[in-house]
């Protein structure tokens, strides 16, 4: 085959290779669960920190959140797994200790507890 007959063939694969590549990438950029708390803008001198691109460039389950001009990795409100059933009166602490479960550390979420109160708790998954 002559040479200039290649070229097109390999300009032409060449191109379907790299828009394949693209296509991959791009369905990669999953969102993580649940919903990002409402942040304040970091004072960082007027100047936009930009921590993170979307949510698999944050480790965990931490979620790329908005704040100001700015993008930060934070915990999401909605944290997975279920609060755990409260059937009988658990002996706790009897006075709100998160109000969403952002404010809970690692993976714990903001639960009812056997008080009639909120306190953070290992979730059922």
């Amino acid at each position: 085959m002559p040479a200039s007959r290649l070229v097109p063939r390999a300009t032409a694969l060449l191109l379907g290779l790299l828009l394949l590549g693209l296509s991959t990438t791009t369905g990669q950029e999953a969102e993580k669960t649940g919903v990002c708390p409402e942040l304040q803008a970091p004072q960082a001198d007027g100047n936009c920190i930009l921590d993170c691109h979307s949510d698999n460039d944050c480790a965990d389950n931490r979620k790329c959140c908005p704040a100001g001009c700015s993008t930060l990795c934070s915990m999401p409100n909605e944290k997975p797994g279920t609060c755990p059933s409260v059937d009988l009166p658990q002996l706790g602490i009897c006075e709100d200790q998160c109000q969403m479960d952002s404010q809970c550390p690692g993976l714990m979420k903001c639960c009812r507890n056997g008080c009639g109160k909120v306190s953070c708790v290992t979730p059922n998954f």
